[in-house]
């Protein structure tokens, strides 16, 4: 099992999504309809990227690099392909304050009034985090952000915040299907990840 590099053709996918899959479990009762929804704290982050249609010769690459996957045995570093970077002003080099695993905040060191979006991505201790509302940091540099996903693990007070490129490690959710060769092209690739936990 080993990482496999990010590959060229994901730097302009023509479709993808990243979406939370949270593990819960539901009852309802059969007589009185109520329900319970139990959140067991362990979600999981799903991607799926497409690529667009190629030459024969240019799905060459494509065929070694899902090869090179070896089903779901090995691992890419994936971020949100759409939103890079924040749509908050937050940039230089940030950094965590210590922070308990399941916390749905994170306190970050920042630059007075830096500010992070609904939506936005960082990236902490291997963690891909999304900021769940709009968050500004205060007169002393102090960014209480909400997060979607809850913490996995404690962070280290002092820990770099990664808000360009944050990413996690993703493997194949299914092996994919084969390329596929038609006359004259290779149709566009659809491939669904699920985030490694290590």
């Amino acid at each position: 099992m080993s990482e496999i590099a990010f590959p060229d053709f994901f730097e302009d996918p023509s479709e993808f999504s990243l979406r939370t899959m949270v593990n819960q479990l539901a009852n309802a009762s059969p007589y009185g309809g109520s329900e319970q929804v139990i959140d067991k704290r362990n979600e999981r982050w799903l991607a799926t990227v497409s690529v667009s249609p190629r030459t024969h010769d240019e799905a060459a690459e494509l065929e070694a690099w899902v090869a090179s996957m070896r089903g779901m045995t090995n691992w890419i570093q994936l971020y949100h392909l759409q939103r890079p970077e924040p749509r908050g002003t937050m940039r230089g080099a940030p950094t965590v304050q210590a922070t308990a695993a399941g916390a749905g905040t994170v306190r970050i060191n920042t630059t007075a009034g830096s500010t992070l979006l609904a939506g936005d991505m960082i990236g902490v201790s291997g963690l891909l985090l999304q900021i769940q509302q709009p968050c500004t940091a205060d007169g002393t540099g102090l960014l209480v952000a909400p997060i979607v996903n809850r913490l996995r693990r404690a962070l280290a007070g002092g820990t770099a915040v990664v808000w360009n490129r944050p990413t996690a490690l993703f493997r194949f959710r299914v092996a994919p299907e084969a390329i596929s060769y038609v006359p004259g092209y290779t149709p566009e690739a659809t491939f669904d990840f699920m985030e490694y936990v290590a």
